[in-house]
């Protein structure tokens, strides 16, 4: 019998490979207790593998007494609440970018927006709270830079509306989603959405930097080029 990448007898793996064109960042509130809140000093980056029943975790401390930085190790029975855990059982794996007090900034790569949605809404079933930070396309096929922006310039009001409207396929190039059929589901006046989603296209639009490569070819010559 084969012995598999854990070292545990299975058949062999041989899943399809399976393209990644997004990358999200998300900020997780825990649901509870984490054995990072033990450690003394500042835990300012961790790499986390996980089994099926522990976390094993290597963590960065600075000593701000000290001004010291090391490098500490632990194992842990993962926790019912552990957000690593959603993540293994999509198939992706969590980077822990930033670790704060009650919470954590994670980026992994998933396939489509499907896939974002059914991760975050199984992290929000055991977690206080989750939003979606970034969203940036991996396709490097035609532009060499990239083009992310941060959700959470967003108010959790034009997010939810700018989330119904995608999920409708409002802004598809062929709906036929008319605006007070979106305020219906919300549950706000036509007027109000226009003015939400007006606000947060603008939000998304203003992070947009005009010197990204992205712009070429879209027939707009920069100042310095006219």
């Amino acid at each position: 019998m084969p012995i598999n990448r854990v070292g545990r007898e299975s058949d062999p793996i041989e899943r399809p490979v399976e393209d990644r064109e997004m990358r999200v960042r998300l900020e997780i509130e825990r649901g509870g207790p984490c054995r990072l809140d033990r450690i003394e000093g500042d835990v300012i980056g961790i790499d986390v593998r996980l089994s099926d029943e522990a976390c094993n975790v290597d963590a960065v401390v600075r000593d701000p007494a000290a001004d010291d930085v090391s490098t500490q190790y632990f194992e842990n029975l993962l926790c019912k609440h552990c957000p690593g855990k959603v993540f293994k059982e999509h198939g992706c794996l969590p980077r822990y970018r930033e670790i704060n007090e009650g919470s954590f900034v994670v980026e992994t790569y998933v396939a489509d927006t499907e896939a974002v949605a059914d991760l975050v809404a199984d992290i929000r079933s055991i977690c206080a709270n989750v939003s979606l930070r970034s969203i940036v396309s991996t396709d490097r096929s035609e532009f060499k830079e990239d083009c992310s922006v941060d959700l959470s310039a967003l108010t959790t009001k034009q997010r939810k509306a700018v989330y119904h409207a995608k999920e409708m396929g409002y802004y598809d190039p062929d709906s036929d989603v008319a605006l007070g059929e979106l305020a219906e589901r919300i549950g706000i006046s036509t007027s109000a959405l226009s003015q939400r989603l007006r606000r947060a296209e603008g939000n998304v639009l203003r992070q947009l930097s005009v010197e990204c490569s992205c712009w070429d070819d879209v027939g707009c010559a920069r100042p310095d080029e006219e």
